[in-house]
């Protein structure tokens, strides 16, 4: 395992040295070196939890947003390579670590996962948890693990098709055009929302009758809003996961601006 490990490390050490974010010089904190890829983790993390020992250091934007509730104590960034989900905790993270910002991550003493295939990082679980990993849940662990620096740059959903979607891309921001609603064909299944509103898992289909679900908590803040009917673009976080029972990708919603109509 460990021998494999590293084998991937050095792919990864290769991958992170390709990255060209036009970082503006800082003062302070001191910019700490990243020395692996969210993807060499993301391809190292298989159906087992991962504990890391190692000094292993990632970095990325926070492309993710929770003050409208349909994030629940987590925040994703990006590195140009994958996404990762941080596991923080707290309540109003975007107040800690705006959308935008660039942060890294010190991995060494925590758990990496994965949820709906998208790649998680927090701290080890007990082993009565039911989760692969456990939040950081205070400030003190956050700060100990997580660097935030003034270094701002918005990560733009990347346009892709349904049927070019992988599996490496969960955890990324997507935007897919040209959809609209098909949750009436679902009808019946679980969790699946037959009022017309966003509360639950509603799906969408392209004119190529390929479909991806929507899912969205019943504590954001849009949960009761109608769905618009005509056709619409939908950016968000990408999952992939069981929906009415069958395995599909699935879009998590940042905010209820992230449905928009396709003009």
């Amino acid at each position: 395992m460990r021998r494999w490990f590293w084998s991937i490390l050095i792919v990864g050490l290769s991958l992170i040295g390709c990255r060209n974010f036009d970082e503006p010089p800082i003062n302070e904190p001191s910019l700490e070196a990243t020395n692996i890829s969210i993807l060499t983790l993301h391809n190292a993390v298989k159906d087992k939890p991962l504990h890391i020992k190692e000094n292993l250091t990632i970095g990325g934007y926070v492309t993710t947003d929770d003050s409208s509730g349909n994030f629940y104590k987590t925040f994703c960034i990006e590195d140009g390579t994958a996404g990762i989900e941080v596991m923080a905790g707290l309540y109003d993270l975007h107040r800690i670590y705006p959308m935008g910002y660039y942060i890294t991550i010190n991995l060494s003493g925590c758990t990496l996962a994965k949820d709906y295939e998208t790649l998680q990082v927090g701290l080890p679980a007990s082993e009565q948890s039911i989760y692969p990993t456990e939040y950081f849940s205070s400030r003190i662990m956050l700060d100990k693990h997580i660097t935030r620096y003034d270094i701002n740059r918005q990560i733009a959903p990347k346009p892709v098709n349904i049927k070019d979607l992988r599996l490496d891309m969960c955890g990324t921001l997507v935007s897919i055009y040209g959809l609209r609603l098909s949750t009436q064909e679902h009808s019946g299944g679980w969790g699946v929302n037959e009022n017309g509103t966003w509360r639950g898992y509603n799906f969408f289909t392209n004119k190529a009758e390929e479909t991806i679900a929507v899912y969205t908590s019943e504590y954001a803040d849009f949960a009761d809003s109608e769905v618009p009917t005509q056709e619409v673009v939908i950016n968000g976080i990408l999952q992939y996961g069981k929906a009415d029972g069958k395995d599909m990708f699935m879009i998590k919603l940042i905010d209820e601006d992230d449905c928009i109509p396709q003009k």
